[in-house]
Formats: C-alpha cells, structure tokens, sequence
C-alpha cells in the first residue's frame, strides 16, 4: 500500500489527472482508517484467560474460561487466539468475530490422555482491520506448570504382602514424620516441625527439643519399580513403563486407604526414595513421584537393590515391578529374601507390548523360588468400563469433570497358585 502511495504521487507529480488524484486520496484515506482502526481495538480489547482446576489426572477433562471485551465502538473483524501449551492432544486455539461496545466468554479445554508435567501457556492474541493493512499481536509470556496425576485403580490379583515384626525381629528408626509411637526426644534440627517440640523437656533444659518417633516396618510397604531404559517394551501410553506406573499407583492407593504406610523406590532419569508413611500426604508424594517418573535409568535392578538395602527395613513387604525382559528379576528378589523382606512381584508380559521375551519363563523361575506373584499384559483394565462410565456420569454432575480411564493390561495369575484370573483386591 505504501509503494502504491508513492507510485500514485509520483504519477499525479509528472502526469497530473483526477484518476490519479482520485486513487492517491482514496488510497490515503484507506491507509489511515485501517491504521486508526486497529489503534482503537489495541487500546480498547481485553482478553482474559482462567485455569480454576488443582488436580488433574490422567482421563480427566481440563476446561479453561476465555473472555474477550471490546471497548471499542469499531467491530473486531477477526481475532486470533494461539495457543503454546505442550500437553499432548490439547489445543486451546481459536479464531473469533467480536462487534464493537461487545464481549464474549466461551470455554475450551481437552482429556488429560498422559500423565506429567506440562505447561499451559504461553499464549498470544493476534488481530487486525478489515483490510488485513496492520496487525497487532499482544503476547502473554507468563505459563501455568500443571501436573497431571495417574489414575488409581484396582490392584491386581490377591493383596501384597505387607511387612511385619515380632519380638526381637523389630527394628526401630528413628523417624522424621509423626507415627504412632515416641522414642524419647532429641535436640532440634534444622527442618523438624514446629509442632513435634516437646514443650515440658525444652524449659527444664533450655534447650529446644523435639520429640523423636519410631518408624516399625510392621505394615510398612515398599514399592520397587524396574526404570531401566533396556527392560521396558512399547510405546508411548502402550508400554511397559505406563503399565508399572499404573500398577503402582493402584497397589499405593490400595495400601495407603487401609492405614498403612508404603514406600517407593525406582531408579528412572532420576533417584526416586520415599520412605514409607501413611496418610493422604504420602499419596499425594508418590502420585507426584509416579507422574513424573521416566524409564531412562542406567542401573539394572539387582544393582538398584544391592545399593539401597539398608534403606529397606528388615521385615518390610516388598512388590517388585518389573516387565519380563528384566533378566535380573530372580537375582533382585533372592537378594531381598536374604536381606529379611518378604518379596511378590507384579510381572509386566513384555511380548504383549511388543516386547522380546515372554513371562513364561520368569514366572516358572519365580515359581521355583516360592514367590508370590501375578503376570500383567496389555489388555488388562485398571479400571472397569462401567465403573469408569458411572465415574464419568457422577463427576460430570458434580465439576463437568470426565472420571479415570486406565491403561489396558491383561487379567493376572498368581505364580503360588493362590488366586488366579479373577482375582481383586
């Protein structure tokens, strides 16, 4: 438009015509109306955009409210809304007409398909005249992290074997959280709870002290997960890693709402140790540890476990999670039998995700070694359809929320020859 300007000058210069005259005047006035116009709607437009939900898991919808306000006595031909967000299958984006003096308020949003961590945002708003002459985009750089949750869902096969003491087999530690019973108490340190200062020994020795509690590994369970980039078979949600993730979370739940404590070890991109504790604070450490954990450790599983075994008390219940291409699953759990746990193992069938070896073979070495365990495929439910659908129903009336939908894994059989297919606890 500004070389037609000038090419219109030009000629009304050297050739003078009321053509000429007409197109320079027509088409500077044009110029400066579009320029005007989009001026008024960067002045005169709000957008605005809100997240309410705290807690997303994997199966539930995520929904945002949008509004746009024109101020403005000019329309807004077209206005472009763009979305930046990297959790996968979610799109946000939108391209709307807006009247001058007008606002309009819509919501969007998508399922949550795969647990981590992502980011909504950032977002741009991109407008302009009728003409298409000028733009204005307005970017939003700020972004919100949003981390979506597993699902927890039913625990496969007959119920894992917790830990227990007796007599002198009890071992005591100390411990950082509150539990059931004190050993004494002890000078404060940096990080103890407030709340834990043991008030009547603190002003007879005018020193702070708080109380010192007990961890016993009686009920305590430890969860441990084969992360070893080598071991897993699948893609993407169809995996052997969702899959352990998902059996996780479901034996977690499981325990965590019968009062008792669990624990978590895996050895992924990262260390992941939670010590076993109860209460829904414990769930909500594990869930966030399970929804951000990624099959891309180094360590096989029997190194993992011969380097942690003084962080498993003597006594302890232990689930091993692990797909069949684990070659040093037998060598893991005779370690943790003769280290004083009591090991079961929740084994993933790696050919039916596409991986090399079946679970035949490992679960008949298990066998041979009397330990209790239960063989998952690709096609077993977590969660049953028609108790998914009735979540669905009930949180859509309660939050326009969609309930949980498990990955697929295969019904189970217990090595030990108790339980069996239809098996649930």
């Amino acid at each position: 438009m500004v070389a037609a300007l000038a090419l219109l000058a030009v000629l009304n210069l050297f050739l003078p015509s009321r053509t000429w005259f007409f197109l320079l005047v027509s088409f500077g006035l044009l110029l400066l109306a579009s320029y005007l116009w989009v001026l008024s709607l960067a002045r005169g437009l709000r957008v605005g955009r809100i997240y309410r939900q705290s807690l997303i898991q994997v199966g539930d919808r995520l929904t945002e409210s949008f509004r746009v306000v024109n101020r403005s006595l000019l329309p807004v031909p077209w206005l472009e809304l763009r979305d930046d967000s990297d959790l996968p299958g979610y799109s946000v984006s939108r391209t709307i007409a807006l009247g001058g003096q007008s606002d309009l308020s819509w919501q969007a949003g998508g399922l949550c398909l795969q647990r981590g961590q992502f980011r909504l945002g950032p977002w741009r708003v991109r407008t302009g005249d009728p003409f298409g002459l000028f733009e204005v985009t307005v970017s939003a750089d700020r972004s919100v992290e949003l981390l979506v949750y597993p699902p927890v869902g039913r625990v496969p096969g007959a119920e894992p074997e917790k830990g227990r003491s007796a007599g002198d087999r009890r071992q005591l530690r100390a411990a950082s959280e509150q539990t059931v019973t004190t050993a004494g108490v002890r000078q404060y340190r940096p990080g103890d709870p407030l709340r834990h200062v043991h008030w009547p020994t603190t002003l007879r020795l005018g020193d702070l002290m708080v109380k010192d509690f007990d961890l016993d590994p009686a009920g305590d369970l430890w969860i441990i997960m084969d992360m070893e980039a080598a071991s897993q078979a699948g893609h993407a949600l169809d995996s052997t890693e969702e899959a352990a993730v998902m059996a996780a979370a479901a034996v977690a739940g499981r325990v965590l709402s019968q009062g008792n404590a669990v624990g978590l070890l895996a050895y992924g991109e990262r260390r992941v140790l939670e010590a076993p504790a109860r209460g829904e604070m414990q769930h909500w450490r594990l869930m966030q540890s399970l929804a951000t954990i990624r099959a891309l450790g180094q360590w096989p599983l029997v190194r993992m476990v011969e380097g942690e075994r003084t962080s498993l008390a003597g006594g302890a219940g232990v689930v091993v999670i692990a797909a069949s291409d684990c070659a040093t699953l037998p060598t893991a759990v005779d370690l943790l039998r003769r280290a004083g746990a009591r090991p079961a193992v929740l084994l993933l069938d790696s050919a039916s995700f596409g991986g090399r070896a079946d679970a035949h073979t490992q679960s008949e070495t298990l066998t041979r070694l009397a330990v209790r365990h239960w063989v998952l495929g690709s096609d077993y439910q977590f969660v049953d359809l028609d108790r998914r659908q009735r979540r669905r129903r009930a949180a859509a009336r309660r939050a326009g929320r969609w309930g949980l939908e498990g990955t697929a894994l295969r019904p189970v059989a217990d090595g030990s020859g108790a339980g069996g297919p239809d098996d649930r606890a």
